[in-house]
């Protein structure tokens, strides 16, 4: 397969391409990759012509373990491990199960906006800690969430390692100051960690739930890196027995079975995909480049380098102009508004296309800041 062959999205019940033929979309964040070969296959092989109610196989968790041991040295034992629909839902459990009513949760901000839900869907006060921009990317405010942390009531960080819509990566040095924050102040943590396979620039991901294994709820997913977001499927990582429980407790008889097929396409994916994946990552930093390149470049917005993600955050705070969404949706490029995010003024731009629709969009944003 290549990554440069378009594929023709429109009228397959799209979320991202469902709407006008004449506008690009670059925004829900799935990709316009195909599936990998063996992750079709898979799917292919299971449908077997009876497609009914399976358990989580012993195989997948103890294939998804030799990776994290493998990637990281972070050696996970199978009881930890619980099962989920979907991140999202893992962020909302989080919530009901780790905090009390009269409790808070702090998230970074801009962030992904499920982050900003789960609180408030859980009926929990809610402390936004804005992220500190500097001259070389997006910084962790420490001494704010100290302050914050502080605070009796407050009990869980939502952490979004690495991070929608900024695209920063935190270190060790930065995961251990932060845990050590937490853990004076016992605060939990549920760390989402979707996008840990799409790092750039030799970067390497250190999972929370390797510094904090006492205090955090690790979520992921295969959706984002292997291109099958539509199929859903995730799991937690708990290894504290009491979070743990917890955790499940609220899950009860909400969390349906995870389907057939997507039990198989994690296995492939976790199991046979590891230069697929490679080479998908190579040909995302080459597109997160050739942006950067032409965004750079352009005197009234602003850009930063993404270490990770398919996620480019773009600043239009300085054209001036009231209705950035709008106005880009004016000359043919759908991005996804900023404010969703937290992050006014801002358009967060989702670069997991072939480049030639890359190259369209470019042309057409530059249009639109020199009309």
């Amino acid at each position: 397969m290549s990554f440069d062959e378009v594929v023709d999205r429109s009228g397959s019940d799209s979320s991202r391409w469902g709407g006008r033929g004449d506008v690009l979309a670059l925004t829900i964040g799935d990709s316009d990759f195909q599936l990998p070969p063996a992750v079709e296959a898979a799917i292919r092989a299971r449908m077997t012509g009876i497609l009914g109610y399976d358990t989580v196989p012993d195989r997948l968790t103890a294939a998804i373990s030799e990776r994290l041991n493998r990637l990281y040295r972070w050696q996970v034992d199978p009881d930890w491990f619980f099962y989920l629909p979907g991140v999202i839902q893992g962020l909302n459990f989080s919530c009901r199960a780790l905090t009390q009513d009269h409790e808070s949760v702090v998230t970074e901000v801009p962030v992904y906006y499920p982050f900003l839900d789960a609180p408030l869907n859980a009926g929990r006060k809610r402390h936004d800690l804005p992220a500190i921009r500097g001259t070389n990317g997006w910084q962790f405010d420490f001494d704010g969430f100290e302050k914050l942390a502080a605070d009796a009531n407050c009990r869980l960080l939502m952490l979004c390692h690495p991070h929608n819509p900024l695209g920063r990566i935190l270190d060790r040095g930065s995961l251990e100051r932060i845990a050590e924050i937490c853990t004076r102040h016992d605060v939990l943590i549920c760390s989402d960690e979707i996008h840990a396979d799409i790092l750039f620039d030799g970067d390497v991901h250190v999972p929370m739930g390797m510094i904090a294994p006492e205090r955090t709820v690790m979520l992921t997913s295969p959706s984002k890196a292997f291109a099958m977001s539509g199929l859903g499927g995730a799991f937690a990582i708990i290894p504290n027995i009491e979070i743990r429980e917890k955790f499940e407790s609220w899950a009860l008889g909400l969390v349906p079975n995870i389907s057939v097929l997507t039990l198989a396409a994690m296995q492939a994916a976790y199991s046979e995909c590891e230069e697929w994946l490679s080479t998908e990552v190579a040909y995302l930093k080459d597109n997160r480049d050739y942006l950067f390149s032409r965004f750079s470049k352009c005197s009234k917005l602003k850009v930063h380098l993404p270490e990770a993600t398919y996620f480019l955050w773009l600043d239009f705070r300085e054209t001036g102009w009231n209705d950035p969404y709008q106005k880009i949706l004016d000359h043919g490029v759908e991005l996804t508004e900023g404010a969703k995010f937290n992050g006014p003024g801002y358009l967060r731009l989702n670069f997991a296309s072939p480049r030639s629709v890359l190259v369209q969009a470019a042309d057409r944003i530059e249009r639109a800041l020199t009309a």
